[in-house]
């Protein structure tokens, strides 16, 4: 059982080459929700590279065998895919999966062997059709693109991990120009007083707890009145808790357990 790779001519070109152009979108909304008007996606041109070469490959499976003292054929064929779909693609993601069962069946050897059978003989032919279209302007025109994209969205990640979901594309276009720095510096003060509440909170939140642990006599903690902590207020204090009860549970601090007890009734009343 082998397999053979013929060249055949299509009748139509491919029509699918790389865009030309990787494009800035300039989108004009508004939402109501305190951000631009002015929102940049990116999109391509519409002007795509050609593509001339007609050649495509007929991938078969053959067996060759004997009966009754005659030689007799068997084949099977498999897919048909073109030079720049071979340049850019596995040929596997061409065969028809419905149909392929019943060949497999018949040919008698699993999917596995059937790709150790057809890779043996296509691969020389695979790396030399790469080998040829990396050289063309099509693909560096892509490969340019896909590296402008790639660093577009790792920017976009770290930039919105800092400042907060869908903000990126307001401020920067594809290729990392400013397009607003009047909506950047509002995301930068707005991020500085979050960033300042939050210690605050912090702050007072240690301070708090400080006063009301030492002086503490066995009352309670708060009153169901003055239980009105904040949602970044109770991280805080969830915080304390666990690094208090880490120093004063008794099979640390050998004591009687009434620390303990103590920053178990807290846990409570802050409402943890």
């Amino acid at each position: 059982m082998f397999c053979v790779i013929q060249k055949i001519q299509k009748k139509k070109p491919n029509e699918y080459g790389a865009h030309k152009e990787l494009k800035v979108q300039v989108n004009n909304w508004s939402f109501g929700n305190g951000k631009p008007n002015i929102h940049y996606t990116y999109t391509y041109s519409d002007e795509r590279f050609e593509r001339p070469i007609m050649d495509a490959y007929k991938i078969s499976i053959h067996h060759s065998y004997r009966e009754e003292g005659k030689v007799k054929k068997k084949q099977w064929s498999i897919c048909t895919v073109d030079y720049y779909d071979l340049a850019e693609s596995w040929y596997g993601d061409f065969i028809v999966s419905r149909t392929l069962r019943k060949k497999l069946d018949e040919m008698g050897i699993d999917e596995d062997t059937l790709h150790e059978i057809i890779s043996a003989k296509i691969d020389p032919l695979v790396e030399n059709i790469q080998a040829e279209f990396e050289q063309t302007e099509e693909y560096k025109t892509r490969q340019k693109h896909d590296k402008i994209t790639t660093i577009y969205a790792a920017q976009k990640i770290q930039f919105e991990s800092e400042y907060g979901s869908d903000t990126y594309n307001y401020c920067y276009d594809v290729f990392g120009e400013l397009r607003n720095p009047e909506y950047l510096e509002q995301l930068k003060e707005d991020k500085k007083a979050n960033d300042e509440y939050i210690n605050r909170s912090k702050e007072e939140s240690y301070k708090r707890f400080e006063e009301h642990f030492n002086n503490n006599n066995g009352r309670s903690y708060l009153t169901a009145s003055s239980s009105n902590y904040s949602e970044d207020e109770k991280k805080v204090l969830h915080e304390i808790y666990r690094m208090a009860s880490k120093k004063f549970h008794p099979d640390v601090s050998g004591d009687d357990g009434s620390k303990m007890k103590l920053l178990t009734k807290l846990k409570e009343q802050w409402e943890l």
